[in-house]
């Protein structure tokens, strides 16, 4: 058992919660922290932050997007600039997203740090679709 914390740039959204395990999306891939794990410091990537639950043995799941995560021995402090839970996630929204985005990299002639935040949005909207089908894609 180890704690977590999880914010954004706008509001604590999760405070000294008792975990057992975190697999956490960073640039290197995902790494799975379990108690006892050593201590490091690593930039986040696009992808699906889950985290299970000390008391209930609930899993959390989240898309999240840009920052770093600090592992100590108390436990993990995520950072991160973007944060959508599996409930806020609406398929079509995301699949809007995704066609728009496309259509911006394919017609629109943009800069580097314009292309590099629509290539991140288009990634966070498809990984935010996953994140939904998973039920479905493991049945």
């Amino acid at each position: 058992m180890f704690k977590l914390n999880l914010l954004t740039p706008e509001k604590k959204v999760v405070v000294d919660q008792e975990i057992t395990e975190a697999v956490i999306p960073t640039i290197s891939g995902e790494v799975d922290i379990l108690p006892g794990h050593v201590p490091m410091i690593a930039n986040l990537g696009t992808g699906i932050l889950k985290f299970k639950v000390k008391d209930t043995g609930a899993i959390f799941k989240a898309v999240i997007s840009s920052g770093y995560c600090e592992v100590n021995p108390e436990g993990v402090n995520i950072l991160t600039e973007s944060i959508q839970l599996k409930e806020e996630i609406s398929e079509e929204k995301a699949k809007a997203q995704v066609a728009e985005a496309n259509a911006k990299l394919t017609k629109e002639s943009l800069t580097d740090a314009q292309f590099e935040e629509t290539l991140t949005d288009a990634k966070k909207a498809q990984v935010g679709i996953d994140l939904v089908n998973e039920n479905i894609r493991h049945h």
